[in-house]
This record gives structure tokens, sequence and C-alpha cells, in this order.
């Protein structure tokens, strides 16, 4: 009986080793992608940035004057903040086309608000493919979460890069992909996922 108990604690154990093994294992592969992803720029009916990162804005409004979107989303900018004030902090000027072109998304609050304000604007404008920008270590995980509300658009994933080199250099970044990690690892399990109804989001078109 003792035997069987010991044999049974050693499997548990290892049982446990290994799921931290694979789990360490995904890390490494998860901070070498952060690091290297860079996909071509691609085309879409509209383009969505999700605020929160560096680049981000300014990456997504050169995508659309350069014409890979038609329209473009800001999703997720503070209720207060409107486009006057993000045209202050740019390194170049908007003309009045682009302005037509962008709305901004003032109620989401994470990244499956990003998801519900994304579906709500899709649907306004019957766009069936978008550019998705936000930075390399949030990317993934913002396209698993954005695909469940928007299963019959294509969407097409584009990186916002600092000027300077991204590294691990400071413990800031190591605790960043740490957690972003594990967000993306309960959203790919779904763990965490959007449960608003569609229905819903017809209230909310811009």
């Amino acid at each position: 009986m003792n035997k069987l108990r010991l044999q049974s604690k050693w499997s548990i154990i290892w049982v446990i080793l290994g799921i931290f093994l694979l789990w360490g294992m995904g890390f490494v592969v998860f901070v070498i992608d952060t690091l290297t992803y860079n996909p071509a720029i691609p085309n879409a009916q509209g383009i969505v940035v999700l605020t929160g990162g560096a680049k981000r804005i300014e990456t997504a409004i050169k995508l659309l004057q350069s014409n890979h979107g038609k329209y473009l989303l800001i999703s997720g900018v503070e209720p207060t903040t409107h486009l006057v004030d993000l045209e202050r902090i740019l390194p170049f000027a908007l003309t009045q086309q682009d302005r037509n072109r962008i709305t901004l998304g003032h109620n989401a609050t994470s990244t499956m608000g990003n998801a519900v304000e994304t579906a709500a604007w899709a649907h306004y404008y019957h766009l069936d493919s978008l550019i998705i920008v936000t930075s390399s270590y949030h990317i993934r995980r913002a396209l698993v979460e954005m695909q469940t509300l928007l299963d019959n658009v294509k969407l097409y994933p584009y990186v916002a890069r600092n000027d300077k080199k991204e590294t691990l250099s400071h413990l800031h970044s190591i605790r960043l992909l740490f957690l972003e990690y594990n967000k993306f690892l309960a959203a790919y399990t779904g763990l965490i996922h959007t449960t608003r109804p569609k229905e819903d989001l017809l209230q909310n078109i811009p």
C-alpha cells in the first residue's frame, strides 16, 4: 500500500514538472516570437489599432495614408480625447481626407472591449477584412480574442515597433512578457473570452 502511494505521489510530481516544462518551453517560444515577429504589410478594407503602446497609432495612420485600408478605427481612446488631441502628438499632419476616414472608439478598456468595439465598427462599414495593429507582445492574444466576435472577418496582424531595438534588458520588459504570455494562454484555451451577445454590438455603432 505504501509503495502504491509513493508511486502515485511521484506520478503527480512528474505530471506537475511536465506541465511546468511545457509552460517554460512555450514561454521561450513566445519571447522569441515577440522579438522577431515581423509580418508583411497587408491590404484590407479596414484598419484597427489598439491603443496602449508606443507607436501604435502613428503606425496605423501611416497605413491609412498609404491606402492599405479604407477606414481606421482607433479603439480604446479616453472618453475626453478627440482627434485634434491625437494630432498634436503625431510627427506628421493629417489631411481632411484622413480625418474623414478615422473613427475614435471611446468604449473599450481591455482587449475584449476592443473586440466588441471593432465588431460593431466593422458591421457598420460592412468590412470583411481588417488589419489589426498593436505591439508585438500583444498581437497573438489580440487576434485570438478578436476572432471570437469577428469569425466572418479576415484579420491580418501588423506590429507597431519602437524606433529603438526591442530587447529584454529591462526587468519591466520581462514582467510584461510574463504577464502577456499567461493572458495569451488563458485566451487561447478559452479561460477568458468575450461573452457579450453579438446582437448587442449593433447598439454600439460609432
